[in-house]
């Protein structure tokens, strides 16, 4: 239970605030306070400061306009601090992120007269590795040799001077190594060289350790009280175990905003694919690589006998994937995509799949030793099987190597793995995809649902979490929410209402056109609708379910609107943003033409937006194949799939879109919807009570 202190403190910080940062006290924002604090209030703890009983979980859906970041972070902060712990607030998206950052917290810290630090965490790849750097000069400056890039990508020379300024900038602290904050964008193939991944880094036996970029951001973390990060970090981090990168999950207060995306982003992380062609050329470069490194470097006695087997094996994997190829483009036909029933894999192709294991494991094993004396031989107070100099030059290929042959086991293993009856399936699929100038088949798996794995790694772990967005529920339910993120049932949950006056700030215009999408008719319906309703002179964003009818629309209508229009996909987000407002700004109109991405992740307040267009229900793509598969599944046991996934999908998706109007008390304006189907059909009024209560037209 909240005791009666902390409550007041809590009380008193937020008094402070409001009246520091000239603030309206809003009940919704009060209710969000309370409610937090009451459940993080909740946790007992043993003489560990371990949680022991079922509390501290809380679900708050908080409407717009709610002020939902200062809520969670004045309930969350003063119990992590009393309790020792980390306040750790980790969000979808880097615009999020670098608002919470670069504004709310250095406000809050200097309004409140409770001391804090805080800090940003990132992953390893986002920050420079200097060795790499070294590693990337001397090979352009013709000191160091070449031969060893088991990837062919070798060092641009016209990255030169880019490297070399990098060098400098963060040896005179003018840069701290964190790639976001270089100064220009640098490409991917540019960052490679210079960036090095978990198996790469060989930590305290790097020669440059003391002034390595990722380990000062490590250091700086480990003593600030709130740590900004992202899903997709926090995720990681679990998956290792949890403590490797972040705070230990028992140690820290987790706060997920934009909670909604938290499912979706942890089944990106169990999704794991194989191309074939690719798998059989890295093989062949680690053939080239080790024939290579054994020239260079000889063999101790303690790896002779696993390296001289190592080119059989090698030789065995690649003579299977031969064997893949002409099997899966059987399968594949002349599609783009194929999905398998239920996830089982023909039996022809699950043994050939199966057969790759044999071989793989012992290579898999003595990539890892080469690594672990490799990594050995780097620290000068060890006596390693390998030289220094050696050991500098060919850690990091191996380690790359190695890496790859963790991700060909791993993949095995869920392509190949059968799924005890009743258990949920895994989706499994076949696609086409780009390779170079040429194309690959690729092999991928994904469990349809990851809410088990969440329960084990991160509810029954961690000391305390927050799940907030704007909208979590569902057609008014937390069923979906709950049932993807597997949260416990002991958690509490609670809606907190817009204080925005919906009815007096917009309407809602459910357009009625001849035709409904199914239709061929629709796309030309929906030009004519544009052409006669959308207001030159004003902001105006068109919100579109595929790329196709996007591109389709933008052709017909563009000679007319060439001057007032700005389309997703033919210039960057931020730069469309830039040029929208700058347009109102100068008083003149415009038009944004977005996809799901502009119906979520974009402000555009006032002015900047007075009329949306939602060309149709956001329904989910019907051809994705862990939607496909989830669909089959429930099917299968006399569930609608519909009711229970595809329809309360497309209501998060359709509220999303609709908040992109109001964002301040002050906005006003319009929404249409194009599709009839929420006119004509049954599924259409329960989307409709679910959307803000803008008053209807």
């Amino acid at each position: 239970m909240l005791n009666n202190d902390t409550k007041q403190r809590i009380q008193a910080l937020y008094r402070e605030c409001i009246a520091a940062m000239g603030l309206t006290p809003r009940y919704g924002q009060r209710v969000m306070i309370a409610e937090i604090a009451k459940a993080l209030g909740a946790i007992s703890e043993d003489e560990k400061g371990q949680r022991t009983n079922d509390q501290g979980i809380v679900v708050v859906e908080a409407g717009t306009g709610t002020g939902k970041t200062l809520a969670y972070l004045l309930a969350s902060l003063p119990i992590a601090v009393e309790r020792e712990k980390k306040l750790l607030v980790s969000t979808a998206t880097v615009a999020l992120q670098e608002q919470i950052l670069d504004k709310d917290l250095p406000a809050l810290k200097k309004t409140l007269s409770m001391p804090f630090n805080f800090a940003l965490a990132k992953g390893r790849g986002r920050y420079l590795c200097l060795l790499k750097l070294d590693k990337a000069l001397q090979q352009l400056s013709g000191i160091l040799s070449t031969t060893i890039d088991l990837f062919d990508q070798s060092p641009e020379e016209q990255d030169k001077e880019l490297y070399e300024t990098m060098l400098a900038a963060y040896g005179r602290g003018s840069w701290d190594g964190d790639r976001d904050r270089w100064q220009d964008e640098i490409e991917p193939s540019q960052w490679h060289h210079v960036t090095a991944t978990h198996r790469e880094c060989s930590n305290r036996r790097c020669p440059h350790f003391s002034n390595c970029a990722f380990y000062k951001a490590r250091e700086a973390m480990e003593n600030a009280d709130v740590i900004v990060a992202n899903h997709d970090l926090v995720l990681a981090d679990l998956s290792l175990g949890g403590g490797a990168v972040l705070p230990a999950p028992d140690k820290t207060l987790y706060v997920f905003d934009e909670g909604h995306h938290l499912a979706e982003k942890a089944l990106n992380h169990f999704r794991l694919e194989i191309g074939a062609r690719g798998q059989r050329q890295w093989l062949k470069q680690l053939e080239k690589g080790l024939e290579q490194f054994i020239a260079d470097a000889g063999i101790p006695p303690a790896l002779m006998h696993s390296l001289s087997e190592a080119p059989g094996q090698i030789q065995s994997l690649i003579q299977s994937l031969s064997l893949l190829w002409p099997l899966l483009l059987e399968q594949l036909g002349d599609n783009d995509r194929l999905r398998y029933e239920f996830g089982q894999l023909p039996s022809n192709l699950r043994d050939l799949l199966t057969n790759l294991k044999g071989p793989l494991q012992p290579l898999l094993q003595t990539l890892d030793k080469l690594n672990d004396s490799l990594q050995t031989s780097l620290d000068p107070k060890e006596h390693g099987d390998f030289q220094r100099e050696v050991a500098e030059n060919w850690h990091t290929p191996m380690a790359m190597m190695l890496a790859r042959a963790e991700q060909l086991s791993e993949a095995l293993s869920w392509l190949c793995a059968e799924e005890e009856e009743g258990a949920l399936p895994v989706a499994r699929w076949l696609s086409r995809v780009p390779m170079g100038d040429d194309w690959d088949i690729r092999l991928s798996a994904s469990p349809i649902a990851i809410a088990d794995q969440l329960r084990r790694n991160l509810w029954w772990r961690c000391y305390g979490a927050v799940v907030t967005s704007a909208t979590l529920t569902a057609l008014n339910s937390f069923n979906k929410l709950q049932w993807e993120s597997g949260l416990p049932d002991w958690s509490s949950f609670h809606r907190v209402a817009s204080p925005f006056d919906y009815s007096a700030a917009g309407e809602l215009e459910l357009v009625s056109l001849a035709s409904d999408p199914k239709s061929d008719q629709f796309q030309q319906d929906v030009e004519q609708w544009l052409r006669e309703s959308v207001d030159l002179s004003r902001a105006t964003l068109v919100l579109f379910s595929s790329r196709a009818q996007l591109e389709a629309t933008r052709d017909a209508v563009l000679s007319d609107w060439y001057d007032s229009l700005l389309c997703q996909g033919f210039l960057p987000k931020a730069e469309i943003v830039k040029r929208h407002k700058q347009r109102i700004d100068d008083g003149q109109g415009n038009v944004i033409f977005g996809l799901a991405s502009f119906a979520e992740g974009i402000d555009l307040p006032g002015d900047y937006v007075t009329h949306v267009v939602i060309v149709k229900i956001p329904f989910a793509v019907p051809d994705d194949p862990i939607q496909a598969a989830t669909s089959e599944w429930l099917e299968s046991r006399g569930r609608n799939a519909f009711m229970e996934l595809t329809l309360p999908a497309a209501s998060i998706r359709l509220v999303q879109a609709c908040g992109r109007l109001i964002r301040k008390e002050s906005d006003r304006g319009r929404i249409s919807i194009l599709d009839k189907r929420l006119g004509t059909q049954r599924y259409g009024r329960l989307l409709l009570e679910s959307l803000p209560p803008l008053r209807r037209i």
